[in-house]
């Protein structure tokens, strides 16, 4: 197994914007393209996510729990400003894949991804 699928979050019991914040345990690497290719993702220990950006209102019908890894390798992307949005979302599907996310729900959460224009928690860690 991998760091990724082995990967452990804990409740912070903060919230942000209504959702309930993670912290992971130990750190995870996120391989690109499949285990063990030299493009990685690396989560460090203690990143905290507030999980898939789904509205509150929607979040008792969804299965997010089943997304809460690859949210976590999508936030701590979209912090690092050597990656577009794009190559995130990207990483963020391929990642909900690996996860075995159902492919409906990661269909719908890519395209809310993909419609969601703002990098405001990169430029948030670059200020």
């Amino acid at each position: 197994m991998s760091s990724f699928t082995d990967a452990t979050f804990e409740p912070t019991g903060e919230r942000r914007a209504g959702r309930a914040l993670y912290r992971i345990v130990e750190g995870m690497r996120f391989d690109i393209g499949f285990l063990g290719s030299s493009l990685s993702v690396w989560v460090p220990p203690g990143f905290v996510t507030d999980g898939p950006s789904v509205p509150v209102w929607l979040r008792w019908a969804l299965p997010v729990g089943r997304m809460i890894k690859a949210a976590a390798v999508h936030d701590c992307l979209r912090e690092d400003l050597r990656f577009s949005k794009l190559e995130g979302d990207a990483i963020f599907l391929t990642a909900m894949r690996a996860e075995r996310t159902p492919a409906w729900l990661r269909e719908l959460a890519f395209v809310a991804v993909r419609l969601n224009g703002s990098r405001a928690r990169a430029a948030a860690a670059a200020s």
